[in-house]
Order: structure tokens, then sequence, then C-alpha cells
């Protein structure tokens, strides 16, 4: 009988618990990561009337509102104002550093990244928000 195959002596050496007790550990740790960099990474997204106060790095989305002045690659920065997508809203003054996209001008709805300071939004990165195509047409 020695020519035989010992099925249980193979099925019971190849059942290590070290293997398993590797494999939850790996995947426990892939979960913290990524708990972590889900929460810990991201950056709140805010509107002009929840800005005050706030401290540290946030998105700013709002609607330009009044004159654009000054240029974006110059120590002053591009200057330009802030209020809510929808309804009235405390208007808060932008100064932006870097590069601006084709579609800015005013009345368009942007996003901004930075921080407050001095009571005006310093931003280092601007997109604008494109008009839907997919919206009903106002009728005149």
């Amino acid at each position: 009988m020695g020519k035989w195959l010992d099925l249980d002596a193979v099925a019971r050496s190849s059942r290590s618990p070290a293997r398993l007790v590797i494999a939850l550990s790996i995947a426990g740790l892939l979960a913290i990561f990524l708990i972590y960099t889900a929460l810990a990474g991201s950056t709140p997204t805010l509107q002009p009337s929840n800005l005050n106060g706030k401290t540290g790095t946030v998105s700013l989305t709002g609607k330009v509102v009044g004159t654009i002045e000054g240029d974006a690659h110059t120590s002053e920065g591009l200057r330009f104002s802030l209020k809510d997508i929808n309804g009235t809203s405390p208007v808060v003054p932008i100064v932006f550093h870097g590069s601006v996209p084709d579609l800015f001008k005013a009345g368009r709805d942007v996003n901004l990244t930075g921080h407050l300071e001095n009571g005006a939004f310093v931003a280092n990165a601007l997109t604008t928000k494109c008009p839907s195509k997919y919206t009903a047409k106002k009728n005149a």
C-alpha cells in the first residue's frame, strides 16, 4: 500500500494556519489604508456662505460676479469676487495665481482650491464648470 497516494496527509500539509493569518493581515492593512486615504485625503467643498472661519485648504465653489481685474501670473494675481451658485450670499474676494481656463468669465460657475488669508480667498487651482448642453432652453 506504500505506492498509493495518501490524500489525507496531502490535505493536512497544505492547510497551514500561517497562510491564513498572513492573508488576513494583508487584507486588514489594505482596508485600513483605503479608509485612511478616503477620509484624510479629502478637501472639504464649500460655497461662499459656508466659508467664514474655515482654516486650511478647502475647495470653494461659486459664481463669478463683478469685474475681473489683474493678471494671474503676477504677484498681485487675478482678482474677482465669488458668491453662492444659487441664491444670495456674502461675496468673497478671490486672489488667484496660476493658469486661467479659456471659459473663465463673469457669470461662470467655478471651483477653486485654496485658503482664507486676510479676508480674501487665495487660490492656486481654478476650474470652470461648463454650461450643460442638456438643460432646457428658456423660451423668449
